[in-house]
């Protein structure tokens, strides 16, 4: 991305001020012509591109967490298939994070602490993930078939529910009301999905009346796909959002930045003359007194 064309900070020729006059215009000190600067990066040079950050992968890793947050790989819904998709979630955020957002220049101006949470929990859940998927391949004991799959819908709830409320602390920072109203509903709907999930797994282990727990079941499942869905959605806008503010803040401190540099010594004291100098008004003679009229 490269910023927006500015007034160059200091005359080349004579190092006059330029702030304040537009590009084409003339040094009020020697006549030159005002440049267009060249469009320069909004990082520094040899530094990864904001672009090149991961968060959006992040971002979009989060839509996956929908499937064993809501319950829907239990047995009775889908079943392992989605759940064997849902695994990319948080591998490809824990690939995001490790090999695109610590060569990010948005890394070091990161709110609280927030890439280090995404990594923690991305790593954690890819570690719970990775083991359900050795059972449903069949490397790992039919035994540990049903732990592994509670641990996993119990993790993936865990962090999106933690990811909003981190969000809802650096909105309330920011002072920004309608993103943090958004997090503070994505945190409640992410708990709200962690107790549907616990609420479905015991009615699993029980088995009650088989006419009940299949109503029990259905409403669980209800609601909670809506509360997964909308606690998924409000990570993603935030983490959206944080991004969209760490970008511009990137760019307005590369271009404050940019503007204090100093010129080199010898490019201050140049002596070349002025390619197109201001015409100079040639001075107008005396009046003679003897000459003027009566």
């Amino acid at each position: 991305m490269q910023t927006p064309s500015r007034t160059p900070a200091r005359c080349e020729s004579c190092d006059y001020d330029l702030r304040g006059i537009a590009v084409g215009g003339r040094c009020p000190e020697c006549g030159t012509i005002v440049p267009e600067p060249p469009a320069r990066s909004a990082v520094d040079g040899g530094r990864p591109d904001h672009r090149d950050s991961g968060l959006q992968v992040v971002a979009a890793c989060q839509y996956l967490a929908l499937i064993p947050m809501s319950g829907l790989m239990f047995p009775g819904c889908a079943g392992p298939a989605l759940g064997v998709i849902s695994v990319f979630g948080p591998v490809g955020r824990l690939v995001a994070l490790r090999a695109r957002w610590r060569r990010s220049p948005l890394q070091a101006i990161e709110p609280d602490g927030l890439g280090r949470l995404l990594l923690r929990l991305a790593l954690l859940e890819t570690c719970v993930a990775v083991a359900y998927l050795a059972t449903v391949i069949g490397l790992l004991p039919g035994l540990a078939s049903f732990p592994t799959l509670v641990a996993y819908a119990l993790m993936a709830t865990i962090s999106v529910s933690m990811t909003n409320f981190k969000l809802r602390r650096i909105f309330e920072d920011w002072q920004l009301r309608l993103p943090d109203l958004l997090a503070r509903i994505g945190f409640i709907a992410g708990c709200l999905a962690g107790l549907s999930t616990t609420a479905f797994i015991i009615v699993w282990i029980a088995r009650p009346n088989p006419d009940i727990a299949g109503i029990l079941i259905v409403i669980g499942l209800a609601v909670g796909v809506v509360m997964s869905l909308l606690a998924v959605f409000a990570a993603r806008d935030g983490l959206g959002r944080v991004e969209s503010v760490l970008i511009t803040d990137l760019i307005e401190a590369h271009a404050d930045q940019s503007d204090r540099e100093p010129r080199p010594l010898a490019d201050r004291f140049r002596t070349t003359p002025s390619p197109d100098p201001l015409p100079l008004e040639p001075e107008r003679p005396p009046v003679r007194s003897d000459l003027e009229k009566p």
